[in-house]
Order: C-alpha cells, then sequence, then structure tokens
C-alpha cells in the first residue's frame, strides 16, 4: 500500500482528480492523507467533501481553517467571507450527514510505521509529541459532543501564548488556532495570526513555528499545509505542501517523492 499527503484542495475538484490520475491512485490499495482546507476559493467543493468523506478509512482529513469556518457558518456564527463558494454545500441535502462528518476529523494524525505526522498549520514549540496529541484531543472531543456549538461561537484569536494553567474556552481556542493557523511567531514563541506570505515579508523578528530552537517535535516528520511559500525553506523532518496554483502531493517513502500536477516530472524532496 502507498500512502500520498495531498495539499490544500479549496473545492478544486477537478484538480484533485487530475492529480490522482497522475499518480495512478488506487482505492483498493493505497491512502490518501489530507493537509485540510478541502473547500472554499474553488467551486466545486461539495464535490470535493463527498469524494473524501466517500473513500472511508482510505482518506485522512486533519481539519483547517476553512472547515471550521464553514462549521461555523453553517451554525450562523460566522459571516460569509468575500470569495466564499460554500453555499452549494450549505443547500445541499446531504449537508448535516457532511458537516457531522467533518466535525468528527482530527486536528493530528500520526502513522508510527510510517514515522510521518499530518497537521494543517503547526505544533507550538514547547508542546511535547504527546501533548499535541492530547490537547489536540480536547478539541476533537468537544467538536464531536453536543456542545459542539459552545466551541463554534467562543472561536476568537486572543492567545498568543501557551501555558500550562489555561482553561476554559482560552485554552480550547488557543488549540484550534495553533493546529489550524499558526505560521508564523517570534523568538520567544508568541504566535503572530495575522502574519503571512513568503518568509522575510513580515515584522522582523518574526520566523516560521517549526524555526525556533529547542522545539520539542524536532524528531517528527511533520506534514502541512503551506500557504505561506515555506516549501523554498529547506529543514530537517519538515515538509509543507504549497497550495498555490497546483496540487501537490507527497509519497511516503523513505526518501519521499513530492508530485504536483504542474510538474512533468515527481521531484525529490
Amino acid at each position: 500500500m502507498t500512502t500520498y499527503a495531498i495539499g490544500s484542495v479549496k473545492g478544486d475538484y477537478q484538480s484533485l482528480l487530475k492529480l490522482l490520475e497522475k499518480i495512478q491512485f488506487d482505492p483498493e490499495n493505497d491512502c490518501l492523507w489530507f493537509t485540510g482546507n478541502l473547500v472554499n476559493e474553488g467551486s466545486e467543493s461539495l464535490a470535493v467533501l463527498r469524494f473524501v468523506k466517500d473513500l472511508g478509512k482510505k482518506a485522512i482529513t486533519v481539519l483547517g481553517a476553512q472547515e471550521l469556518h464553514l462549521l461555523a457558518l453553517a451554525e450562523g456564527f460566522d459571516q460569509p467571507e468575500a470569495g466564499d463558494t460554500l453555499n452549494e454545500i450549505l443547500n445541499a441535502p446531504d449537508r448535516d450527514e457532511l458537516l457531522k462528518w467533518l466535525r468528527r476529523r482530527q486536528l493530528i494524525h500520526h502513522d508510527s510505521k510510517l514515522n510521518f505526522t499530518l497537521v494543517h498549520a503547526g505544533i507550538p514549540a514547547e508542546w511535547s509529541f504527546s501533548q499535541a496529541l492530547t490537547f489536540a484531543c480536547e478539541v476533537e472531543s468537544v467538536l464531536a459532543q453536543g456542545n459542539y456549538l459552545s466551541l463554534l461561537e467562543n472561536r476568537e484569536q486572543d492567545q498568543s501564548r501557551w501555558h500550562a494553567k489555561l482553561r476554559g474556552w482560552k485554552r480550547l481556542r488557543f488549540i484550534t488556532n495553533v493546529f489550524t493557523l499558526m505560521k508564523y511567531c517570534n523568538g520567544n514563541g508568541k504566535l503572530e495570526f495575522s502574519a503571512s506570505g513568503a518568509i522575510g515579508s513580515q515584522t522582523e523578528g518574526l520566523v516560521p513555528w517549526y524555526r525556533l530552537p529547542d522545539r520539542l517535535t524536532s524528531n517528527l516528520n511533520i506534514i502541512f499545509a503551506d500557504d505561506s511559500n515555506f516549501e523554498d525553506d529547506i529543514f530537517p523532518g519538515i515538509y509543507p505542501l504549497p497550495t498555490q496554483d497546483c496540487l501537490f502531493a507527497l509519497k511516503l517513502t523513505a526518501i519521499p517523492e513530492r508530485v504536483s500536477i504542474g510538474y512533468l516530472e515527481a521531484q525529490s524532496v
């Protein structure tokens, strides 16, 4: 069996199909990992959701910011944003089934045999691997149960530093935000959720989350959705999947191979 990790699809169903054709995906024998942000921007978010959901255990999906936006929008806690293309999902006859399926997705996935970890955004430097799993489970449990509405209603970006004494919604918001929004932070680990774009275009002193010294998960091979052109920043154990212009897939082998529908040949990482 071959496992492929795929960057943010963002509602581009046709590009996803082209990529799967290029890698010769076999649903009987292969598995797909998705870095979140399956929906929005593209015009076929409903088709993407249905397709990934129907793959069952052959697809692993972690939650991204767009999935949380969709869930909050469906419950009236978010307002539509310019460029949103989510109405087809919200008006679909299987809307409730799809949203319930989304609420049961993970924030982090790890495969010990492959030795790869999948998230949408990142893992704070001060968290160990076991802490990342435990904290993610706190949010996943709330989303999967009846009080998920309160979590969606209380989404904010009001906590930029982690400390063990965080409790209640501030704690759950911070955990949710780092897994779905984190890109840059300062040298002390304070997160800057508003910073984005290519490395070097931010306020002086901000660095990608994975470049902080003494990061406790530096031993992991981490795959995440890259919205900031991190693919040009070669760093041990870090595998950003670009989300601009075309879709990328990472073939998870001893020597990972990156495949894009924008190139004719696979690229070694």
